[in-house]
């Protein structure tokens, strides 16, 4: 069988360095999101948005992520 198996690939993603994981990760939410057309219109107002008041400092962002 030329495919791996759910199993197969989770045990070769465990291996990989923290950063290769993190591309592994930004693929899978590229992959979930890229056929919403609801969510490209919250990213697209979002880089659209030149308010700064609407805008995070990196600390403030990571914070957040921190929360998740």
């Amino acid at each position: 069988n030329p495919f791996m198996s759910v199993e197969q690939v989770k045990k070769e993603i465990s291996v990989l360095t923290a950063s290769a994981q993190d591309e592994v990760t930004a693929f899978l939410f590229h992959l979930r999101h890229r056929a919403d057309p609801d969510f490209q219109q919250v990213v697209d107002a979002r880089l659209s948005d030149k308010d700064p008041a609407h805008w995070l400092t990196p600390e403030e962002f990571e914070q957040r992520l921190d929360q998740l």
